[in-house]
């Protein structure tokens, strides 16, 4: 009988062990929870922003409370030259302890799911912040995701037609300079790459900044206009983090003077020079534009008589915007002498031209 009693006492005593064990698992478990970090589930940022995201203002007051970040939930890549993407983490990712927030720098990651040659980004960068007390023990943690979409740069001075940056380029004047803005993204460790479509890859090359047309793009006989598409990248460490896309219009020669000009024949006919009577007052012809298709609109630009500035104060000669034809008033007024009338037309290219047209005055 005491046999018996002394086993149910041991059991007894194990039991009490067993529910004091289990308690103090319960507490130590609450204590994880305790805090509440109120941390957003997911950021999206654009290349080369930075974001900061700041803890409940009730956590300033516990001044014993130490931060730190686990990245051990996003993929691992081997980045090259012996870096690793949690180095990077590390370094974008930092805790300001006087704010009590957390500041991130995207411009020290790379956009996710960009590729390189030899490894590819995660889909998503999951940041787990862990709070501690003083003596060690976790008092909080939470995680949250953070995307990177990839950054823009710009081409300097071209126009924009519905997004799309674009440029007219004369075929004789390919050696036309296209110089990509990076848009204040930093470019330290970084390089352009001109990524170009499926049989497109000798339209143009890319040195350091500058983007310049091959003499061999578009039409063999520079007759036909002919438009393509060219993406400049920015990329670090073998991976693209921007990029921009613009289009190219190659045209044929554009055709300005006060004349006939025959396509088929590459033949041209000057009418520049006109003699008229001093007072009969004079209704020109209209210049020509070739190809007609770039026809715009068209302003007098300057005259001058016997190489001298004409000041027109009694607004004698005139031109009409939409045909080009230049128009000289009846007036006692003008002297004889060779006034030379410089016409600009302004094409549909955005591309401007200049001709002149001298009238000859005389007595007569």
């Amino acid at each position: 009988m005491k046999y018996i009693n002394r086993q149910i006492a041991i059991a007894g005593a194990l039991m009490l062990m067993l529910g004091a064990t289990s308690s103090c698992k319960k507490e130590t478990e609450a204590t994880t929870t305790e805090i509440q970090l109120s941390l957003p589930s997911q950021i999206s940022l654009r290349y080369g922003e930075t974001q900061e995201i700041k803890l409940p203002k009730d956590l300033a007051a516990n001044t014993g409370l130490t931060f730190s970040f686990d990245f051990s939930q996003t993929q691992e890549v081997n980045l090259g030259n012996g870096s690793k993407l949690s180095d990077k983490l590390n370094q974008a990712i930092k805790f300001d302890s006087e704010k009590q927030s957390i500041q991130i720098n995207s411009s020290l990651l790379y956009p996710n799911n960009a590729r390189s040659s030899n490894a590819r980004i995660p889909d998503n960068y999951t940041i787990t912040l862990i709070a501690k007390e003083p003596h060690g023990a976790i008092v909080g943690k939470e995680s949250f995701s953070l995307k990177i979409t990839a950054g823009s740069i710009g081409i300097k001075g071209l126009k924009n037609d519905d997004g799309l940056p674009y440029s007219y380029v004369l075929y004789s004047d390919q050696t036309t300079d296209f110089e990509i803005d990076p848009l204040q993204l930093p470019t330290a460790g970084t390089s352009f790459h001109l990524t170009t479509k499926i049989g497109e890859e000798n339209i143009a090359s890319i040195v350091g900044s500058h983007i310049r047309l091959s003499k061999d793009a578009g039409d063999p006989a520079k007759k036909t206009e002919q438009s393509f598409e060219l993406t400049p990248e920015l990329r670090k460490d073998g991976f693209p983090i921007a990029a921009t896309t613009f289009r190219i219009i190659l045209v044929p020669q554009i055709k300005f003077l006060f004349g006939r000009y025959y396509p088929d024949l590459n033949l041209t006919i000057d009418f520049s020079l006109i003699h008229i009577g001093l007072s009969n007052g004079y209704v020109s012809q209209a210049p020509t534009l070739y190809p007609e298709k770039y026809k715009s609109t068209f302003e007098l630009v300057s005259i001058q008589k016997d190489g001298n500035a004409y000041a027109d104060t009694e607004k004698l000669f005139s031109i009409n915007a939409q045909t080009g034809v230049v128009t000289v008033k009846k007036s006692e007024n003008l002297k004889a002498g060779s006034y030379k009338v410089t016409v600009k037309a302004l094409t549909t290219t955005g591309l401007e031209f200049v001709t002149p047209l001298t009238l000859a005055m005389s007595e007569g």
